[in-house]
């Protein structure tokens, strides 16, 4: 029995690689199903997301893996030859290895992101769902799943956004320490200020303003974010009853210049404004940055932050390596001990029924009036002997042919001490 898997990612192959082998909810059970029923794949889990489509088998024999490969490219009317060189595959403790970091956010395009984490467990109860997840399979994602959250719990890995969005937002903590009476003025409608929008949300911002050239697009954010559009004509007006101010809007002449900030400060009896422009060219005069009472933050500086929380996480991933060695051996001693259980189901059950056997014939002797003592002792003496006798018989044939292993072995297992 061996342990597999088999797939292609963001560093194999392109998007448009990786599309062509996605699979949705639908397929992926029909896939799980069909692999199932083969007679060398015992356990099967798939996991498709936009950066990965993944096989994880448990299978009978190690050389069926480019049978499955082949398989796979096959159900999206692919061939193994056009992509051979963008599938990986691992096997045994690898395969263990590359599922707790691909759990744990180490293996994905942003270091530490906890996305992925979601999407691997949606897969797996949908394989559990399916009937294709057996014992071993089940124990190997249990342990990636409680080694991602010891990662995140015991490690920096997602401290620090690497997203500009994320951490033009995060930095509003250095200024106020709550948002529930604040505003916010985001200018632009593209993804920056979708996300900034979404995360000021979730800080409970009181108010939130969206700016754009086109009034729909941004009526669209303001929507999910229970906030208000405006147009940049009225722009001017809402500067001064903000906050925060954060801009990404493409243009070739700034939006804000100083003069209406310098309005702003006197309207608002010089109550500090934060603001970040992301815009390339900037959105907002250089020379606000000299006035007081006015913190701001250009792409060049929220790109240095990004770069300093890359850092944090590249390190963060180093410390999680640790974590994820100690689990590695846990799950691969574990799934050693497996492979001696029947053996030892099968001793323990030979000893039961010698007991049992025992058992009987000495209640038989006692009902028929024979003396307790005589009973227990010879019960004791027939287990003593009957539980020995295959080990000796083993030892009597090792030492007949001088079969030093055998004996070493025997003694090894029955804690022996040759010496005494």
């Amino acid at each position: 029995m061996s342990l597999v898997t088999i797939g292609m990612n963001h560093k194999t192959a392109t998007l448009d690689v990786r599309e062509k082998i996605s699979v949705d909810k639908e397929e992926s059970r029909k896939i799980l199903k069909k692999l199932h029923s083969m007679p060398l794949i015992n356990e099967v889990f798939l996991l498709s997301t936009c950066n990965r489509t993944e096989l994880y088998c448990e299978m009978d024999d190690l050389q069926y893996i480019d049978n499955v490969s082949g398989w796979l490219l096959k159900q999206k009317g692919l061939s193994i030859k056009d992509f051979e060189n963008n599938i990986y595959s691992y096997s045994d403790s690898s395969v263990v290895r590359h599922a707790l970091n691909v759990a744990s956010g180490l293996d994905s395009m942003v270091i530490g992101e906890s996305q992925i984490l979601g999407q691997f467990k949606s897969a797996f109860s949908q394989a559990n769902s399916a009937g294709t997840i057996g014992k071993n399979l089940d124990r190997l994602f249990q342990y990636a799943f409680s080694t991602a959250k010891e990662v995140r719990t015991d490690t920096k890995i997602g401290a620090s956004s690497l997203s500009i969005a994320n951490v033009a937002v995060s930095l509003t903590d250095q200024f106020y320490d709550d948002l529930s009476e604040k505003s916010a003025l985001l200018i632009g409608a593209g993804d920056t200020i979708n996300i900034a929008a979404k995360n000021l949300r979730k800080k409970n911002i009181k108010n939130i303003f969206i700016a754009n050239r086109t009034l729909e697009n941004a009526e669209n954010i303001a929507k999910e974010v229970y906030g208000n559009a405006i147009s940049l004509k009225d722009m001017p007006n809402q500067i001064k009853h903000s906050d925060i101010i954060i801009s990404a809007v493409s243009g070739n002449v700034p939006l804000i210049g100083k003069g209406a900030i310098e309005t702003a400060l006197k309207y608002r009896k010089h109550k500090p404004i934060y603001m970040v422009d992301l815009g390339m060219p900037r959105n907002i005069e250089s020379e606000v940055k000299d006035l007081s009472d006015v913190f701001l933050y250009t792409l060049d500086n929220i790109q240095e932050l990004v770069k300093r929380n890359y850092k944090t996480r590249k390190e963060a991933a180093f410390d999680a390596q640790h974590i994820i060695d100690t689990r590695v051996e846990e799950y691969m001693n574990w799934r050693k001990s497996q492979s001696a259980f029947s053996v030892i189901k099968l001793y323990r059950d030979d000893c039961e029924n010698i007991r049992k056997d025992c058992l009987e014939k000495s209640i038989n002797q006692l009902k028929s009036g024979k003396e307790p003592g005589k009973v227990i002792e010879q019960l004791s003496s027939t287990l003593t002997s009957k539980l020995s006798h295959k080990p000796t018989l083993a030892l009597n044939k090792a030492g007949q042919t001088n079969n030093r292993k055998l004996i070493n072995l025997v003694c090894d297992i029955f804690l022996i001490n040759k010496k005494k």
